[in-house]
């Protein structure tokens, strides 16, 4: 008993050290980038045409909103794994949520040229969640879906009855997840072999909508479909008469 221990110690420290490697290296890549087109910006001021001037603007600006993005990802993150977020949950519907979740996102996803659709749900029993935590969950598993479904693709969400759960399934038309990937796919800033080649956001998402579902007693998982693309699948609990 006293080995498992040791070992789970051992594999959680070495979790931890490797989060905080890709944590360093997700926020040093767009602090680089700012810094040096802020600085060219400053030391090269009188050689810069205006359109280069307001390109590197615009380049220094899109990296702030990353950085900002990222740095609030890891405090919600943070809250999570410090059990300081805490549910407050309430019966409610849950294809209504999802409704008018897929309707936020619909025109984004129409202009990268994805179609995104909630298949017509079955009558279902009122869910017991908290709504704005689970409307989190919703954002970031359909933002992770349309971001891995190429234009020409489509994403469609799906509910269904599941024991004594809501099933919630999003599908996408993407690349689907390589067999190595699954099992980490959760992991804070896991990043798949091939978005490494790419300085893609590794991001929170899915490491938040991970902790969200467990802490409202659901579970969380992702498969890939046969045809191709992957289906992300949550539960939650219905409401208890």
């Amino acid at each position: 008993a006293m080995l498992q221990a040791k070992e789970a110690a051992e594999a959680a420290s070495r979790a931890k050290s490797e989060f905080l490697a890709r944590m360093s290296h997700d926020l040093r890549t767009p602090l680089a980038s700012l810094h040096g087109y802020l600085e060219s910006l400053q030391l090269k001021e009188a050689e810069l045409s205006p359109v280069q001037r307001s390109e590197y603007l615009a380049i220094a600006l899109r990296q702030t909103e990353r950085l900002t993005r990222l740095v609030s990802e890891l405090f919600e993150l943070a809250k999570l794994e410090a059990q300081e977020t805490r549910p407050s949950p309430e019966p409610f519907a849950a294809a209504e949520l999802t409704q008018d979740v897929v309707q936020k996102f619909h025109l984004g996803a129409t202009r990268r040229g994805i179609s995104l659709k909630l298949s017509p749900p079955p009558a279902l029993p009122l869910v017991h969640a908290d709504i704005a935590l689970t409307e989190r969950v919703l954002d970031n598993l359909i933002e992770n879906a349309i971001e891995h479904t190429p234009a020409g693709g489509g994403v469609v969400l799906s509910l269904g009855r599941k024991g004594q759960c809501v099933q919630v399934d999003i599908s996408d038309s993407g690349g689907g997840v390589a067999d190595r990937d699954l099992p980490h796919i959760f992991t804070p800033f896991y990043r798949a072999e091939e978005e490494k080649e790419s300085n893609s956001h590794a991001g929170l998402g899915l490491a938040i909508a991970q902790r969200i579902v467990t802490l409202q007693g659901g579970e969380i998982q992702a498969v890939n479909k046969p045809d191709g693309g992957s289906v992300f699948s949550f539960t939650l609990p219905l409401e208890q008469l």
